[in-house]
């Protein structure tokens, strides 16, 4: 049976990261079995194109807000509402797909307006929430109740809505494209010199750890000089995390930018994968890094614990820049153990595969569609 389904997300190119993975490895594989797939995002403020691109409903406008340590999304406009009910009535999909829909404002609003089937995937770990725990009736009643299935990323998101919800959640994780991101991918020119590399990837912003990226590189650098920082990620704070680079070690940290085209050419790069995350509900990077067969130092949190065991890499305290730095040096004076660790990262990632994720999630679909 061909479907028409309509995917909506606040996160979509050009903003990276891993729901806008999420949404576009899924929705690539489900029109190969032969599905109509319409995702229905907003246009970032910056962006200069994206909005004719095939299979792909633009409205509104998305800004950035601080939530939860970390710079999130919403959309705007004048006549939002507007134009949302006049989609979801002009392409009459069978069952809607929302990612975060509990969260402003356009799930949300898709959820509320839906006259189809519909499906909630929750990506987000949170400690707290005052808009939670003040209108927790509500949103389990008009929201939650509301959604004919429900799937989680992780334990770790199951836990934190459960503080305050009835969930009833199917967890599928998030996935890895194991064929674009692989050990045998070319390194890049300019970084494979004989020098080490260390790559921190991710939004530059409070949650991501890239204070502590910094004062672990000084620690190591100080013991291990033929060592350089990679730093692929970019964000509304870019500049603030910038001037945190020592001027002692500009000619070592190499800071690029927002990387989406030739991102597993840096995970092929990289000798060690770096990533301080105090807060993560899964992990997208891990998966990649271990695709890519490299070796990680993570910072434990509830997410990466789910992920990431000792058999492909370490997980140290949060926070604590002098534990992240020896287990970065352990590994650099260990080279055979590195490789070690990214063979079995490998061979891990490979059962987190985008083919076998949406697999997961089409027979999801079907089970709520025939119920």
């Amino acid at each position: 049976m061909n479907l028409k389904l309509g995917i909506v997300t606040e996160y979509y190119y050009p903003l990276l990261g891993g729901i806008s993975e999420h949404v576009h490895n899924t929705a690539v594989r489900l029109r190969k079995k032969g599905h109509c797939v319409k995702i229905i995002t907003s246009k970032p403020q910056w962006a200069e194109n994206g909005a004719s691109s095939p299979g792909v409903i633009r409205v509104g406008q998305s800004v950035s807000v601080l939530s939860n340590g970390s710079v999130a999304r919403v959309t705007i406009g004048k006549h939002l509402i507007r134009e949302l009910n006049h989609i979801l009535e002009r392409e009459r999909f069978d069952l809607l797909h929302l990612h975060s829909p509990l969260v402003p404002t356009l799930p949300l609003l898709a959820l509320c307006k839906a006259k189809c089937p519909t499906i909630g995937t929750f990506h987000t770990y949170f400690d707290r929430s005052l808009w939670y725990s003040l209108l927790k009736g509500a949103v389990q009643k008009k929201l939650i109740d509301k959604l004919d299935g429900q799937i989680a990323v992780s334990r770790s998101c199951i836990d934190a809505l459960s503080r305050f919800f009835k969930i009833d959640a199917r967890i599928i994780p998030n996935g890895v494209d194991v064929s674009e991101f692989r050990p045998d991918i070319p390194k890049l020119p300019q970084f494979d010199d004989g020098r080490k590399n260390l790559l921190f990837l991710g939004r530059l912003d409070p949650r991501n750890g890239f204070s502590m990226m910094m004062k672990s590189f000084e620690i190591i650098k100080s013991r291990f000089s033929e060592v350089r920082l990679i730093i692929v990620g970019d964000g509304p704070l870019g500049k603030y995390y910038r001037r945190l680079v020592p001027e002692r070690l500009v000619r070592d940290v190499h800071l690029v930018g927002p990387i989406l085209e030739e991102r597993n050419r840096y995970y092929a790069t990289c000798d060690i994968f770096c990533s301080p995350v105090e807060k993560a509900s899964f992990g997208v990077t891990l998966l990649e890094a271990m695709a890519s067969g490299k070796p990680i130092v993570a910072t434990e949190n509830s997410g990466y614990r789910e992920i990431l065991s000792g058999e492909e890499g370490v997980l140290v305290s949060p926070r604590d820049a002098a534990a992240f730095a020896e287990a970065v040096l352990e590994i650099l004076h260990n080279p055979a153990r590195g490789e070690k660790l990214g063979i079995n990262g490998r061979q891990k990632a490979l059962r987190y595969s985008w083919d076998n994720v949406s697999d997961a999630i089409y027979g999801y679909y079907e089970e709520i569609l025939n119920g």
